[in-house]
């Protein structure tokens, strides 16, 4: 599904990323771990097509996405769902018809259908008609959520969906979300917090300063097999 091959950005001259390989494959779902700064979001932005890579490859569906300097699928040919930390909703439309913008087909009333039922999903009911200003911030993350698995994609991109809300709604969401991927869809959810890759039963990619020092589960981490550095950030989120 994702292969990521010798991968390296810069942004204003500083190195953010440095020579990153990796794979999934179909349905699985990787969390990508690190601290603030070491290059999650890059990394996102860069298998999106929202950058450029300086150096390497982004193979997406057996097809080569981006290379060196140039980007050969633009974002809206790759067939990805993506959700930032920031719910980035319309405002001049409400909560299910946000939704609906992701969904692709041609009737009206089974876009509607589907995106109150992925509302739904995430713990929201009888959002038609609800303007996204009056929403709260785990309501709108609910929604920004709800709209990317609402998508006809074969990958999310989940930017710290977790960030904006409270222990309570995280606990909630995360539940939902696991219940939602066991169906078989992809999903590469970045995270600072290791608790969100043990709730979700996930691969754990780990960056420190733009390199993969940690590809492994959460356990083997933990259990030091990828190095002190990464044991001691695992067991921290512990």
């Amino acid at each position: 599904m994702l292969s990521i091959q010798n991968l390296s950005q810069q942004l204003s001259g500083k190195t953010v990323l440095s020579e990153l390989s990796f794979a999934m494959a179909p349905g699985e779902v990787l969390a990508l771990l690190g601290p603030s700064g070491s290059g999650k979001t890059s990394l996102l932005r860069l298998i999106a097509g929202f950058d450029t890579p300086r150096v390497g490859e982004v193979h997406l569906h057996g097809q080569l996405a981006s290379g060196p300097g140039r980007v050969l699928q633009p974002p809206q040919k790759r067939q990805l769902a993506v959700a930032f930390q920031d719910a980035t909703l319309f405002p001049h439309l409400d909560a299910v018809e946000n939704v609906a913008l992701a969904i692709r087909n041609p009737d009206k009333a089974a876009r509607l259908a589907r995106a109150r039922q992925a509302l739904l999903d995430m713990g929201l009911a009888d959002m038609q008609g609800r303007d996204v200003a009056t929403l709260s911030g785990g309501e709108a993350q609910r929604v920004s959520l709800a709209r990317a698995l609402a998508a006809d994609s074969r990958l999310l991109l989940l930017d710290e969906p977790f960030g904006n809300v409270d222990r309570l709604t995280r606990t909630d969401l995360v539940l939902r979300l696991k219940t939602q991927l066991a169906k078989g869809q992809g999903a590469l959810i970045i995270t600072h917090d290791p608790a969100d890759a043990l709730d979700l039963g996930a691969r754990v990619l780990l960056l420190r300063q733009g390199r993969l020092v940690a590809d492994a589960s959460p356990a083997a981490i933990a259990n030091g097999d990828c190095g002190d550095w990464a044991r001691a950030f695992m067991q921290a989120g512990a």
